[in-house]
């Protein structure tokens, strides 16, 4: 190669040397522009009361408002003693008036607990009863008994017999001769009043 173009090239690289090691003490940097962005924080807004509200400040040991002191009465135990005494002679007398007005209704009560005698039948061949209701109560059996009766189909009656050593009463309608006319009075029964009786044969 010739020695001139080597030349060159050292002084070439000796520059380019130079260059980057003195350029950054030179350049400061004051020609670069730098681009910045500004933010603006907005001061905290102050809160404004409300005119509509209005504080109160509750006191809570707050004292309850005195009663007025009483005034101490006395009490004459002779007016007392007078007034029970009267108090006791009313009852008395309320019950006695209570009890002569209840005499006569229990002795109405006992005629109305007579037996009742069940009709006689003639002697010979079996006879029927239609039995329609039986109960516990008996002024139950005799609201029945007395409602059957004004149909006028056939003699009403009232028997008694006991379930569980208690008194029960059934109410029946006969006694009948033969099944066909205790039939005949079972539908009548059935179409007045619509109870379905039974036909039972009657025995005393």
């Amino acid at each position: 190669m010739d020695q001139n173009i080597k030349n060159r090239l050292v002084g070439i690289s000796v520059i380019f040397a130079l260059a980057v090691i003195f350029l950054p003490m030179i350049l400061d940097g004051s020609g670069v522009r730098k681009d910045e962005l500004e933010v603006v924080i907005p001061a905290q807004p102050l809160v404004s009361a409300n005119p509509e509200f209005e504080s109160k400040i509750i006191e809570l040991n707050a004292k309850a408002d005195e009663l007025p002191d009483l005034e101490p009465r006395f009490i004459d135990e002779n007016s007392t003693k007078n007034q029970i005494e009267r108090v006791d002679v009313a009852k008395v007398d309320a019950k006695s008036g209570s009890e002569t007005n209840a005499q006569p209704e229990t002795q109405v009560k006992k005629v109305k607990a007579k037996a009742e005698v069940a009709p006689k039948v003639k002697q010979g061949g079996d006879s029927w009863v239609l039995q329609v209701g039986s109960f516990k109560d008996r002024d139950k059996a005799l609201v029945q008994r007395d409602k059957i009766r004004k149909s006028n189909i056939s003699a009403v009656f009232i028997e008694q017999f006991k379930v569980d050593d208690e008194p029960s009463f059934r109410v029946r309608l006969g006694p009948f001769v033969n099944r066909d006319q205790t039939r005949v009075a079972q539908n009548k029964i059935k179409a007045k009043h619509n109870i379905d009786g039974i036909i039972m044969k009657y025995e005393r």
